[in-house]
């Protein structure tokens, strides 16, 4: 009986993971020795008990080429064999058929992985869509350039990047007694946060400077405004645009702890962030 349950608990992931594989995938191969080589990549699959059946189509600027594929899926590695090019725009394009070695990572979304030859990666995440036969490149060089940023950035698949942004948890950051310097332990936070808002076109981030209530009232709202000026340099040194960003501060005015403990005024020395 353990047996059986076992048996059926592992066809039931089999299933759900054949599921999530098949379908329409967007990427692109490129080399690991020429960054300039760039090529759109799309994989179109069907995946079941194991077994992959689909086409892949490559493009250039001029034209594209696609090849029937088969293969292997389990435990979350794929290996896919492209055939004989089926059908192509312009013979000089079609590259020798190749093996793929490729593993999806839940984590970003991406099914990533290599040629058997080694001289192109592969990276794509599912997206909607079909094959087409259409001599035109779907995609613009742009795109591919766009792209490649956004992973050098270490930006999530789409589908993931909603997940990650729905369950994303805001914490404000503090800073020592009248100093308005950027504690490293805050890093890693913060460039958590830049990839949060890069990973979405129409996301904007504000951050609002505080103080505690020692001093004059116009010297801590100096004090709050060099604090998310701080902020503001931080986030556009490590690849965030100023026009992402909306700058406040309310110097001593939206305390969030009582100022009469250490404790209370260092929770009041701080910087809040929410998405607009």
């Amino acid at each position: 009986m353990r047996i059986l349950v076992v048996l059926i608990l592992v066809l039931n992931t089999l299933g759900i993971w054949s599921q999530k594989m098949t379908g329409f995938w967007q990427g692109m191969l490129f080399s690991p020795n020429d960054e300039s080589v760039m090529i759109p990549v799309y994989l179109d699959i069907f995946v079941t008990n194991g077994l992959i059946d689909g086409k892949i189509r490559l493009e250039n600027k001029e034209g594209a080429c696609i090849y029937p594929v088969i293969g292997k899926y389990q435990n979350q590695e794929m290996q896919l064999v492209t055939m004989k090019a089926s059908w192509y725009y312009l013979p000089e394009f079609a590259l020798t058929p190749y093996t793929y070695q490729l593993q999806y990572n839940p984590q970003n979304g991406y099914l990533e992985g290599a040629t058997d030859k080694g001289d192109y990666r592969f990276i794509a995440y599912q997206s909607k869509g079909e094959i087409s036969k259409n001599k035109t490149p779907y995609l613009p060089k742009e795109w591919l350039l766009r792209f490649s940023q956004e992973l050098a950035d270490g930006i999530s698949a789409p589908e993931i990047r909603k997940k990650e942004l729905q369950n994303f948890a805001f914490q404000p950051i503090y800073f020592d007694y009248d100093q308005a310097i950027i504690r490293p332990e805050f890093e890693e936070y913060l460039k958590e946060l830049i990839r949060m808002v890069k990973s979405h076109s129409d996301l904007r981030i504000e951050i609002t400077g505080h103080t505690d209530s020692d001093g004059s009232d116009n010297y801590n709202l100096n004090l709050s405004k060099r604090r998310s000026e701080a902020l503001l340099l931080f986030f556009e040194q490590n690849g965030l645009a100023k026009d992402r960003v909306v700058m406040k501060y309310k110097g001593e005015k939206e305390p969030i702890d009582q100022s009469q403990t250490p404790l209370g005024k260092q929770r009041n020395r701080r910087v809040d962030f929410r998405f607009i």
